[in-house]
């Protein structure tokens, strides 16, 4: 059945067209938006800290989140209460000798960064490795200190020839 012009009206015709035609907008963010890339895991980390223990015990192994928690608190200076651990994976990375795991660090609901930990298990003895990267904006490449000439424009071919016979016409009469 053809539709009726009484059913169209400037109405559906906005909503078709606007912003609920893409499903609320270009993206969803808003003035939430700072709030929003708080709380993402997404960014760009830079190194913090990292910190190795040497020949440790398996009772040291098993208490490796809470020595995380406690270094991290020390580094942020925040207490370890309102300090938690998410996992990236539900299990680490595991290596012929190694056991990779990473969790992200939330400081209430802010992701503050992320702490790598490294369980290493030589013939010598265990090793756990820390690093902890705190979430931060990209690095940008350093600007260069005079960028050059900006409005300038190339001379012509008559122009540079003028140049040179004035110059030479100079140096011929003396006064060089």
């Amino acid at each position: 059945m053809p539709k009726k012009k009484a059913d169209y009206n400037f109405v559906r015709r906005s909503i078709a067209r606007g912003v609920g035609a893409q499903g609320g907008g270009v993206n969803d963010n808003g003035r939430n938006a700072m709030n929003n890339a708080k709380k993402s895991t997404k960014g760009h980390y830079r190194i913090a800290f990292s910190k190795l223990y040497e020949r440790v015990s398996e009772k040291d192994v098993e208490l490796r989140k809470k020595y995380a928690m406690d270094l991290i608190s020390k580094e942020v200076a925040v207490p370890v209460d309102l300090i938690t651990l998410k996992a990236r994976k539900s299990t680490g990375e595991q290596t012929v000798t190694a056991l990779d795991e990473v969790f992200y660090v939330k400081v209430g609901s802010i992701t503050y960064g992320k702490i790598s930990i490294r369980t290493q298990r030589h013939w010598k003895g265990v090793n756990l490795l820390f690093i902890f990267q705190t979430k931060g904006t990209k690095l940008q490449p350093p600007k260069k200190g005079f960028p050059g000439m900006r409005g300038y424009k190339k001379r012509t071919k008559s122009q540079v020839m003028d140049a040179n016979n004035r110059s030479y016409r100079n140096r011929k009469e003396g006064k060089d």
